[in-house]
């Protein structure tokens, strides 16, 4: 597992919950599900199964395998939840989390991790970093100044902010990604006075002071 040290700072300090760690018990429960195990996914199931992240005040517990009590999909169901590859899902998915929350929390056979069947980044080590990073600026002044979204309505399961867009913000406004964050489909950059967040979807500007007009109209130019 390779995670900076702001990572791992997040991760010691974050709760967890008594769960199914031991490679043996992993392989078990995919003999049960008659599915091959892959690396990817017992190696998340050992890192962080049993992690807990807070959606208000709604317990997210990641995981593909978890011991009760559970509350969520998971409370009926003691082995993988398995979702087989079906119009726009066109891998096989398994469920990565048990929580009340609103959402369909899913990981593919190759570690790529999902919300509701859209893809979020490419390694789930990526949603920590972002996580981290996350609990980082929200700590500070930061405010919203730019916001720009793919339509939810046409973008697909893998659909990503376009490349090359975002490489064009990144050229005009000097920008360089932070320290330690890894290579994905999420990024944070910042020039020093701006703080960049690249979502596999959407791309947020946040500064402490605001932005000039100047800087608003270059930008909407970029992504409008």
């Amino acid at each position: 597992m390779n995670l900076s040290k702001r990572a791992r700072r997040f991760l010691d300090n974050s709760k967890w919950k008594d769960s199914v760690r031991e490679e043996s018990d992993i392989i078990q429960a995919f003999e049960a599900a008659g599915i091959a195990p892959t690396n990817a996914l017992i190696e998340f199931q050992k890192n962080f199964g049993g992690f807990t992240y807070y959606a208000y005040l709604e317990p997210i517990v990641y995981g593909i395998l978890h011991k009760p009590p559970c509350r969520g999909s998971f409370k009926n169901e003691p082995g993988l939840i398995v979702i087989e590859p079906e119009d726009d899902i066109v891998v096989r998915h398994l469920e990565c989390a048990d929580t009340l929350y609103q959402e369909t929390f899913t990981i593919d056979e190759q570690g790529r991790y999902y919300e509701g069947y859209d893809i979020k980044c490419h390694r789930f080590e990526t949603h920590i970093e972002n996580l981290a990073v996350l609990e980082q600026v929200n700590k500070g002044k930061w405010g919203r100044v730019f916001e720009y979204e793919l339509d939810f309505y046409r973008k697909g399961c893998y659909d990503v902010v376009d490349e090359a867009k975002y490489g064009e913000l990144v050229r005009r406004l000097g920008l360089k990604k932070i320290a330690d964050f890894p290579e994905d489909i999420v990024s944070w950059d910042t020039n020093g006075e701006l703080l960049v967040w690249r979502k596999a979807d959407a791309v947020i500007v946040l500064s402490e002071t605001g932005i000039s007009a100047r800087q608003r109209e270059e930008i909407e130019g970029i992504f409008g």
